[in-house]
């Protein structure tokens, strides 16, 4: 079934980037309208004539560090979210074209088969299905509908290693400085990192139910001000404060903080449109909140014993002191706030907002604890945003934000502050002219498709949150996965690989260029038409590199190199 523009957007906003020291060039990938129960023949059923034994694909390591989670969330008395029980949430793991692995799923899809080799998780159902896979794409740790059932998804270690490598190979830096920088800590999956992407993403499922209707509307980003000098300057002072608060041993420099903090904020979305406003406390409701039960399990774990199977696993060494990981989820929060870290090796787009309300969500939610010991309950109601809720406890005179603000203003550096941030801006708009310069006018052919003489001229796009670029109020580029496009005649644009799209909302137009140069005769002859198929089409239906098109009546146009494509009105 085919999403609206809001919800094909939202369905992406969970990719959690995994990595460590690569995380900023790691590409979280949309979740598009795909079907949800792929179909394939299913193998004969473990034990019957003919079949083999079943052999896992996917790293057993993943199953003892979800049964080491689960010990703590899949209880009634969860310690890390009051109110949360995971037992009932289904996981799948998987490892792209080669194997899915569902654990306590009630109704698998088709073509799955019961597991009944050695593997074991506690009380849970094991399924396996070979060779197609529910996701194909890398790196997927999220959660979604499988098979109507919401389900916490992992990735197998070596696809996140492969999305890393590709985003690495992809970083505009010399080979040997790329070489150089690749040691064993950067090619290890660090065990404490997987246990807190587990406990992220089985956070969202219970978000899906407790909080239904909370959280962002992705089509807000498209008109965010990224680049906004004073917004990124407030971002980092906002930092600041919230590591002090943090940080802070004892209580008057705590409240102190938090004073700060909220003096920043204030003055920072006085700016800013109330939309914007409103996406960033949707973000830190869905990820900042799960970015803090990574950040609390730490807290929980810490003087643990261990099960026995996490002593096999590499660099693991027990929970006897887990301050260090924590403080450097802190650390992690400022420099993502301060905007020293370019998701996706993309400094201007919407990548660093986003990955920095994670943090800001996770750091608001560590205060609470220390202010507000009910605030999970309230956070769950409806309009109540982590913002509210320090404002609420801390309840400070307006001359002690003014002062909180003076005070986060004539701190060491902020001088420096503003002035990277001016050039961030102004380097920024001149990558964003340079983007639309190469969709225009870059190599491979362009294809353009005007969409203004349709009966209703819009247009649903499939995308991630984490590549957008903002032109100006009618243009939107979006990058780093392929782009999906319907319109409401039916019309469908998918892209088959990732090509930059500027979608022209005031013209009607989307814009993209395919890898390679096509030439007329060849487009005719995919089409299946003679000549050089110009003129109006009728039905189309054709896959060129790097697109399919198919639309119920169109018109083709070469205007120099690129080919346009016109929708039409459906024929009556």
């Amino acid at each position: 079934m085919y999403q609206t523009p809001r919800t094909m957007a939202r369905a992406g906003r969970r990719g959690h980037p995994v990595g460590r020291r690569w995380l900023c060039a790691v590409v979280p990938l949309t979740l598009l309208a795909s079907s949800m129960a792929a179909q394939q023949q299913s193998p004969p059923p473990v034990g019957s004539a003919g079949a083999s034994p079943i052999t896992l694909l996917i790293d057993p390591r993943l199953l003892v560090e979800a049964t080491e989670v689960w010990k703590t969330i899949a209880a009634r008395e969860n310690p890390v979210w009051p109110g949360w029980n995971a037992s009932d949430t289904p996981i799948l793991f998987y490892l792209p074209g080669k194997q899915d692995v569902l654990i306590n799923h009630p109704k698998p899809p088709d073509g799955f088969v019961p597991y009944d080799g050695p593997v074991r998780f506690p009380g849970g159902r094991i399924a396996v299905r070979q060779g197609t896979t529910i996701l194909d794409w890398d790196g997927q740790n999220t959660s979604r509908d499988v098979n109507g059932v919401p389900t916490l998804v992992v990735a197998d270690a070596l696809s996140n290693l492969r999305q890393q490598i590709r985003s690495l190979l992809e970083e505009p830096r010399p080979v040997a400085d790329k070489v150089r920088d690749l040691d064993f800590g950067m090619l290890a999956t660090d065990p404490y990192d997987q246990l807190r992407l587990i406990v992220h993403e089985a956070f969202h499922v219970f978000q899906g139910r407790a909080a239904p209707d909370k959280g962002s509307n992705e089509m807000l980003l498209l008109h965010y001000p990224v680049l906004s000098v004073e917004n990124n300057v407030g971002f980092a002072l906002e930092g600041a404060a919230l590591a002090a608060a943090l940080r802070a041993s004892d209580e008057p420099a705590f409240r102190s903080a938090v004073v700060r903090w909220l003096a920043s904020r204030q003055g920072r979305r006085a700016r800013l449109p109330r939309e914007a406003a409103g996406y960033e406390d949707g973000v830190e409701f869905t990820e900042g909140l799960a970015k803090y039960t990574e950040y609390r399990l730490l807290q929980v774990l810490e003087g643990r014993t261990p099960s026995p199977g996490m002593w096999w696993i590499q660099g693991f060494h027990g929970y006897g002191d887990l301050a260090a990981p924590r403080a450097r989820l802190v650390a992690d929060m400022l420099r993502h706030m301060r905007g020293e870290v370019p998701v996706n090796n993309d400094p201007y787009g919407t990548a660093p907002l986003r990955m920095r309300l994670y943090y800001s969500g996770m750091s608001i939610g560590a205060v609470l604890d220390r202010l507000s010991p009910t605030w999970k309950d309230r956070i769950l109601q409806p309009g109540v945003s982590l913002t509210d809720l320090v404002r609420t406890a801390v309840s400070p005179a307006e001359s002690a934000l003014q002062a909180g603000l003076e005070d986060a203003r004539r701190e060491a550096g902020y001088a420096a502050l503003v002035d990277a941030k001016t050039r961030l801006a102004t380097d920024g708009r001149k990558r964003v002219d340079s983007m639309v310069a190469d969709i225009e006018r870059g190599p491979g052919t362009g294809i353009v498709v005007a969409y203004g003489a349709l009966e209703t001229p819009r247009v649903a796009l499939g995308f991630t949150p984490f590549g957008i670029t903002s032109v100006d109020e009618d243009r939107t580029i979006f990058t780093q996965v392929p782009i999906k496009a319907h319109f409401p005649d039916g019309s469908d644009i998918t892209q088959t690989e990732p090509q930059p799209l500027l979608n022209d909302k005031k013209e009607k137009l989307l814009r993209f260029r395919l890898p390679q140069e096509v030439t007329a005769q060849e487009v005719a002859r995919k089409a299946g038409r003679s000549g050089t198929a110009e003129g109006d089409m009728g039905e189309l239906n054709i896959s060129l590199p790097g697109v399919t098109i198919k639309a119920p009546n169109a018109m083709l146009q070469w205007r120099g190199r690129d080919l346009w494509i016109v929708l039409k009105p459906r024929q009556k």
